[in-house]
């Protein structure tokens, strides 16, 4: 593995190689919400050799799996120096207000990058243009998942965005296939399955829309009773944009319903590591003691962290809803 450090003094950029001093290297990304993370260890006499704001890169075996910048550096007293890194997802928390019509996700992505001064690569057309999208004094960050979540319901294509190698990428996930099994007798050491209806499941779908010409807002309700027999009710409630129309409103509702009204489950696996596998990414599953994949299948991963310790690469990879993804075919 490779670990470079790039910093500046008086105009003059230098690289650094700092692979032979590390002595644990772990990345971790998520498919929501969160930049990708890199945290290293080095062993130094005299203290801290990286500034805050240092250019980081990290690679194995010649693949970039991460380019950002040190934000954290932590010592103690035993010489042990712990850095944090962020990519280019880091500086999209800062807030901003913004009014967004006939755009999709694609553009509302290049817009806010070109207002942060932020690298794009491939950004894929989603084919869903929102209506009318507005936030106000909301993070960049969170305004772009949630309009990838939207786009998500309303296309029933699932996308990911997500830095890869100083590039901010917008790609849908059936394109980022890892032809590795991971499961029983193939490089899976444990796991824990979880079934739940408590985080983010919902039999109930109610949509608000104020309405100024009569002063009361419009409501817009779909319901399963099947599952709420089962489950008890369990309701989503969110306010909708005023210049949406019933017809656009009611096919949210239904949508909200087909992807919240499942019982969400969630496998963990500890696992040799692949680095190709990161969030977001599509992997080939199979572990016989659970009875949905006792046949392999292709699961969408939530989470990745790799750990990096001297010649042991391990990682540890969260897949969720994997019996609602079992409808989509990828190829």
């Amino acid at each position: 593995m490779s670990l470079q450090v790039q910093s500046a003094v008086n105009g003059i950029t230098t690289i650094t190689e700092y692979s032979g001093l590390t002595e644990k290297v772990e990345w971790m990304t998520e498919r929501y919400d969160q930049p990708g993370k890199l945290t290293f260890t080095c062993i130094e006499e005299g203290g801290a050799s990286i500034d805050v704001g240092s250019a980081i890169s990290f690679s194995v075996d010649g693949m970039l799996l991460f380019k950002g910048y040190v934000f954290i550096v932590e010592q103690n007293q035993d010489g042990e120096i712990n850095y944090t890194a962020y990519d280019q997802l880091r500086y999209l928390k800062a807030n901003a207000s913004y009014a967004f019509e006939a755009m999709t996700l694609t553009q509302i992505i290049q817009r806010i990058a070109a207002d942060f001064g932020l690298v794009c690569g491939s950004l894929e057309d989603t084919g869903y243009a929102f209506p009318c999208l507005l936030k106000d004094n909301t993070s960049c960050l969170d305004i772009i998942f949630d309009a990838l979540e939207e786009t998500t319901l309303q296309t029933g294509r699932i996308f990911n965005f997500f830095d890869d190698g100083g590039q901010l990428i917008l790609r849908e996930a059936k394109n980022m296939y890892v032809n590795t099994l991971l499961g029983d007798g193939s490089l899976v050491t444990d796991y824990t399955h979880k079934r739940d209806i408590d985080s983010d499941t919902y039999n109930r779908i109610k949509l608000v829309r104020p309405n100024s010409e009569t002063g009361r807002a419009d409501t817009y309700v779909v319901e399963d009773t099947e599952t709420q027999g089962k489950w008890g009710l369990l309701q989503y409630y969110d306010e909708v944009d005023e210049n949406l129309n019933e017809a656009q409103i009611e096919q949210m509702c239904q949508a909200y319903l087909q992807y919240y009204n499942r019982v969400l489950q969630t496998i963990s696996l500890d696992s040799m590591g692949v680095k190709e596998v990161r969030a977001g990414s599509i992997i080939p599953v199979k572990i016989s003691r659970i009875m949905d994949l006792s046949v392999s299948r292709l699961l969408l991963v939530e989470k990745a962290t790799h750990t990096f310790e001297g010649d042991v690469h391990t990682m540890t990879v969260e897949v969720k809803d994997f019996q609602q993804l079992g409808g989509i075919t990828y190829g």
